[in-house]
């Protein structure tokens, strides 16, 4: 978080505009809504795009991110590694993702031996793909390329032969020619949406529950609005042909889903990466969200 003098009178505390600097892949709904509606005019959020979770947690260490959208699992690994952060919210019910593969690979059983691209190689997503991929026996070469754009980038480029890819990287791999060989969401239905993780000196502050209060006005929104609207809302923002899928998934409360914390734990204990760390209901904090309530 830092703050800046502003030309047009000031805001927050200490007579400074306040900043939150804020690292997704893909902006969430709750945010965009929030966006949109004006409910984050009195925070100044700097948002940016990131090409991975080595990126977000390296950030998240020297302090030049506050927080970042990103999948659950990391905070296994980052916590691990020395940052001290917490889970305050849940911005996705569900992620929707999918195996896409090259257009002559029909099942997973065919990605045997091929590339396959992941973010990180132990935690995220590529835990997801692990579990699947190594449940039905499929030994594949992984290969660790940034984020979901760099990952989708690659496969159309021929560097990789699959990967894990949601929205809207997903719909834009179909319509190049790409194959579907494995919704991740029918396989595992618990699966959680991405999560929001903040360091935990600003976890107490006024700037983070104004931002807080924020994006649960946002996902509350997103209730009362028509689907159409909210569908053109997210295309407006790049999400294109996979706008009604994401807008299907959006969170509706902030709330972390226990059964989802559980779900990334058992993957863990499956594939044998949870001795030592801590568990996932320990890094997590509901006191930003409540009193943004």
């Amino acid at each position: 978080m830092v703050r800046r003098p502003s030309d047009c009178g000031c805001r927050g505390r200490w007579g400074s505009l306040v900043i939150l600097r804020q690292s997704h892949f893909v902006p969430p709904v709750p945010y965009l809504l929030a966006t949109e509606l004006g409910f984050l005019d009195s925070v100044e959020v700097q948002s940016t795009r990131t090409t991975s979770s080595a990126e977000q947690l390296a950030g998240l260490l020297d302090g030049t991110i506050d927080v970042a959208i990103t999948a659950m699992d990391n905070l296994f690994e980052w916590d691990r590694a020395g940052a001290r952060l917490r889970l305050i919210a849940q911005v996705e019910a569900t992620t929707p993702l999918g195996i896409y593969a090259r257009d002559e690979m029909a099942t997973m059983a065919d990605l045997a031996g091929f590339r396959f691209a992941v973010d990180a190689p132990d935690n995220g997503f590529a835990l997801l793909a692990r579990h699947l991929l190594g449940g039905a026996g499929i030994d594949v070469d992984y290969v660790v390329i940034g984020g979901v754009r760099e990952r989708f980038e690659a496969l159309l480029a021929g560097e990789i032969d699959a990967s894990l890819l949601g929205p809207p990287f997903d719909k834009l791999a179909e319509q190049a020619g790409m194959r579907c060989v494995s919704e991740v969401n029918e396989l595992l239905p618990q699966l959680p949406g991405q999560g929001l993780v903040v360091r935990t000196e600003l976890l107490g502050s006024e700037e983070l529950t104004g931002y807080m209060r924020a994006l649960a006005r946002g996902a509350a929104s997103g209730e009362s609005m028509d689907e159409q609207a909210g569908v053109a809302l997210l295309e407006r923002h790049g999400y294109q042909s996979a706008a009604a899928t994401a807008w299907a998934a959006r969170a509706r409360t902030l709330s972390v889903d226990p059964m989802g914390l559980e779900l990334l734990t058992q993957i863990r204990r499956g594939l044998g990466m949870l001795s030592g760390r801590k568990p996932l209901a320990e890094l997590c904090e509901t006191g930003p969200l409540l009193r943004a309530s």
